[in-house]
């Protein structure tokens, strides 16, 4: 179940960003994941990750407790529509995802097939300050 939780959060971390109206510009941080409904616990390591919103690429700072809690970063391209998001992912398919925007508060919704079953995963993103 860890590696669904961190492989559902990569997912939705890849898919996080927008270039409408420069409102996604800068450094969201990781809040919360439910998975099918279920708040996914986050442990401290975790709860480092952020994301920084450039004008057409993401810079991601992830944090995963497997790695004794040290920084990976990469970075992708991407584009948003007015309710999706389209990042181009480290092999060059698109994955698509859905936003929305409320004060300083991301919602990033994704949907998956593993192994025969489906995941709608929901990630919370806060704005940092």
């Amino acid at each position: 179940m860890r590696r669904l939780i961190g492989i559902t959060a990569l997912l939705a971390l890849l898919s996080a960003c927008s270039d409408k109206k420069g409102s996604l510009s800068g450094d969201w941080r990781m809040e919360s994941i439910t998975v099918n409904g279920k708040q996914q616990p986050l442990d401290d390591c975790t709860k480092k990750t952020y994301l920084n919103f450039g004008k057409d690429s993401i810079t991601y700072h992830t944090f995963m407790p497997q790695a004794d809690c040290k920084e990976t970063v990469f970075h992708l391209a991407y584009k948003a529509t007015k309710d999706s998001l389209k990042v181009t992912n480290e092999t060059g398919r698109i994955e698509r995802s859905y936003y929305a925007v409320k004060g300083d508060t991301l919602t990033i919704t994704d949907t998956a097939e593993m192994g025969g079953q489906k995941f709608t995963s929901n990630l919370i993103l806060i704005k940092k300050k």
